[in-house]
């Protein structure tokens, strides 16, 4: 049994999850104390078996046998190497600050209870994501996060907002995951197995070709999918109808990251085709810039940090197409830090002025909220690259790896420019000068398990660059390179905070107007016109087709034309007998003068 402990990290979570949600709903005490109880086990045990067998080292964990079929076996193990014990601890513990954060930001919410079973359930899935050792566990658990994502974002259900984002998340994924599934089963057909230890002894005997790119980009738009890449990347602003402890667990290290890090887990099979790798590495550095933009454009506070982490998650696309892994999954880690604690500061803002997300209508918040605008401007250093903070050494690795590829560089580095820019808005705008509505007027700070989980991911976002992630990743946190890349990269991300500071340190009003940022490069109104009008015209055609064939002329004519058939029969049964004597004797008659004209002939 010992062998087998290590499965508690996982199903400690879905335990507390079915136990709220079965028997604790009525009593949010302790539906809540289960749930972070049980994260609390999840992250001190991933923590434990980190450490476990020394640092470079995979433990082996037995396996539970699952599914064997027609050549196709696929245990229900867990993965215990480096890469996977980190993502354990990074995911169970961001979920692990959410959860105390959600204590106070939902204290008042009586659905309580079933926000934390649908927590615990997000935490199960995506440590079985991160965890599963093989395709096929992986692709279970995959669908497991699309469905409690769904939950989380619909969980203000009676919100019509609400409701769309979640059903527009679940459908733009299932686009995705039909490719990632395809993917998978041409890795079962080409390699003969679904196992992640496994493939790359596989992968000798490659066909090559245009069956292996195929696989590739199949498990590509997997990512496509989970971690919002262009062209799939339309749910994750919409996201943000949900409450802001879900947009962070969503952002941070958990859900969006998660086709990051499945397209690491399969690189040795993306590495076989230069068509898939230049792909990714080129719809990643295109995604670098293009949420930046946008972001530039809107007044939502929490959506101006989603199309931030589309930026951000672009960045570990790229470096995976440019087959360095290290520093994606470095910038995934740093990622984890700053971003979850821009969106616990931006949901602080959002609570401590009752409900208000439109930057223009706060200002006045750095008097107010002074710790909430320090994580913040932590945050925001960190996120745009600002040397020492965590962001800036994560970013540099990446900026390195495009050293021989200046087109994305540019592009890429240009993005910093526009975070900067975008982020700097944010803060003066929402900060500084004077409040511009009541709510801002009245702006408080949080209590103590919303400022607590702050004050922790704000000194991860200090000291991030200097943990020993290297020991798991092999980059060299400890300096920087010298290259050209550092300083080019650096100075545009310096420089996009000049133009942000004289066009808005006073603003009361947004002096730009740009409508093709405002409308995001009209991508939803384009789905909208040619992709669902066109469903829709079909739809309604079927509709038509159903209505006039199918039940109209086939059930409804049938019906009506064996009415018509009994009608008609019905005259000949008057119930006389002399009528059926006639009628006998002259059918008998006429047969008998057929069957002496047919003898005659």
């Amino acid at each position: 049994m010992i062998a087998y402990s290590p499965y508690l990290i996982l199903l400690l979570p879905l335990f507390a999850a079915v136990v709220t949600r079965l028997f604790l709903h009525p009593f949010p005490r302790f539906a809540i104390s289960v749930s972070t109880l049980a994260c609390l086990g999840s992250f001190l045990g991933s923590l434990l078996l980190l450490f476990s067998g020394g640092l470079g080292s995979t433990i082996a964990i037995p396996a539970v046998p699952w599914i064997e079929f027609a050549g196709l076996k696929a245990d229900f193990g867990l993965l215990m190497d480096p890469l996977a014990r980190l993502m354990a601890v990074l995911v169970s513990g961001i979920a692990l600050l959410v959860h105390i954060y959600s204590i106070g930001y939902l204290k008042e919410d009586p659905h309580r209870s079933r926000f934390f079973a649908e927590l615990s359930l997000f935490v199960f899935s995506m440590m079985g994501i991160v965890l599963a050792d093989n395709l096929v566990t992986m692709f279970l658990f995959w669908e497991l996060v699309g469905l409690s994502s769904y939950l989380l974002i619909g969980f203000w259900f009676d919100r019509p907002p609400a409701g769309a984002a979640a059903n527009k998340a679940f459908l733009v994924n299932r686009i995705g995951d039909f490719g990632f599934i395809l993917g998978i089963l041409g890795v079962w057909s080409l390699f003969g197995t679904v196992s992640l230890v496994d493939l790359p002894s596989c992968l000798t005997a490659s066909p090559g070709g245009w069956a292996v790119t195929a696989v590739g980009l199949g498990l590509f738009c997997g990512c496509l999918g989970k971690s919002a890449q262009f062209p799939l990347h339309v749910w994750l602003p919409d996201s943000m109808e949900g409450p802001t402890p879900v947009s962070s667990l969503l952002h941070a290290a958990t859900m969006v990251v998660a086709g990051v890090y499945m397209l690491i887990r399969v690189l040795p099979i993306l590495e076989l085709s230069a068509v898939t790798m230049t792909t990714i590495a080129w719809v990643g550095g295109a995604m670098t810039l293009l949420p930046t933009l946008i972001a530039c454009q809107q007044n939502d506070i929490k959506r101006i940090l989603a199309y931030s982490t589309l930026s951000e998650i672009a960045y570990m696309v790229m470096a995976v197409g440019l087959g360095v892994t290290g520093p994606a999954m470095y910038h995934l880690t740093m990622h984890a830090f700053f971003k979850c604690l821009l969106f616990l500061a931006a949901g602080s803002v959002i609570h401590g002025c009752h409900e208000v997300q439109d930057i223009w209508k706060m200002g006045g918040l750095g008097k107010r909220m002074p710790f909430t605008a320090i994580v913040t401007g932590i945050g925001t250093l960190a996120l745009c690259g600002i040397p020492p903070l965590s962001g800036f050494w994560s970013k540099d690795e990446i900026f390195a790896a495009t050293a021989h590829q200046p087109a994305l560089a540019l592009v890429s580095m240009v993005a910093g420019f526009f975070t900067s820019f975008f982020m700097l808005r944010l803060i003066l705008v929402a900060f500084g000068g004077s409040p511009r509505s009541e709510g801002a007027r009245h702006a408080h700070e949080g209590s103590a398990s919303l400022i607590f989980p702050m004050l922790i991911l704000a000194i991860l976002s200090v000291v991030g660059g200097f943990l020993p992630v290297n020991s798991f990743l092999g980059v060299s946190p400890e300096g920087t390179h010298a290259s050209w890349t550092l300083w080019v990269s650096l100075v545009l991300a310096l420089a996009g905070f000049v133009p942000a500071f004289f066009i808005y340190r006073a603003a009361t009003r947004d002096p730009l107007s740009i409508p093709i940022l405002q409308g995001k490069f009209y991508v939803d109104e384009f789905y909208n016109r040619v992709l669902v009008a066109n469903q829709d015209g079909l739809g309604k055609l079927a509709d038509a087709f159903e209505g006039w064939v199918v039940r109209g002329f086939l059930v409804r004519g049938s019906g009506v034309m064996a009415r018509a058939a009994g009608q008609g029969l019905r005259l000949v049964q008057c119930g006389q007998v002399q009528v059926y004597a006639t009628v006998f004797i002259l059918g008998a008659l006429s047969l008998l003068w057929w069957i002496l004209k047919s003898g005659v002939r």
